[in-house]
């Protein structure tokens, strides 16, 4: 094992899960797991893995510590990935909760802002986008990044309010699939 030797690729052919968790953003946890069971404490640096890995003085202990450690840590990974996946999905039902409140205050206070908001933003939309194709750019470089950043905030307000009046994609998805699944059921009750 010479100065060639790579010793994350070994780290791989040894325990794929560890090899490629050290090639991403676990690469700090996958280190660890391999100081702690080749090394018996996982305060090890990197450093000291990779030369524990190069000095080509692995034990059948430590080998066997190595996968066994790595079974550990695939499973620790995916309870992290369905916690994450939970976490995610909790978000998700938040932002929905959140837009649903929003439609439902409108509808019940019969309330008029958000269309002026939206026709606001659409005639200043419509502006900028005039001035853009048949105006001339300002000289002065503090002016046009002033200029393009308003075009920007007014096309950010655009979308959102847009959004709040449509739907965002995955609602429409949702919405879409919920629909297909009413047609299959009222096709499987006519069959």
């Amino acid at each position: 094992m010479g100065a060639a030797f790579d010793w994350r690729t070994f780290v791989g052919s040894l325990a794929p899960v560890l090899g490629a968790a050290l090639g991403g953003p676990m690469a700090g946890a996958a280190v660890k797991v391999l100081a702690s069971a080749m090394l018996g404490t996982e305060n090890a640096s990197e450093a000291d893995v990779a030369s524990a890995l190069t000095s080509g003085q692995l034990t059948g202990e430590q080998i066997v510590a190595i996968k066994t450690a790595e079974q550990q840590f695939a499973l620790q990974m995916r309870t992290l990935e369905i916690d994450v996946l939970k976490i995610n999905q909790a978000a998700d039902d938040a932002q929905l909760r959140d837009v649903q409140d929003a439609r439902a205050r409108q509808i019940a206070t019969k309330d008029f802002m958000p269309q002026v908001i939206f026709f606001v933003l659409l005639a200043l939309f419509a502006a900028e986008v005039a001035m853009f194709y048949f105006g001339k750019m300002p000289s002065d470089e503090y002016t046009r990044a002033l200029l393009t950043r308003a075009f920007g905030t007014v096309e950010g307000g655009m979308v959102a309010a847009l959004t709040y009046f449509i739907g965002s994609s995955r609602g429409s998805k949702a919405s879409g699939d919920a629909v297909r699944k009413i047609a299959e059921q009222a096709g499987r009750a006519s069959e």
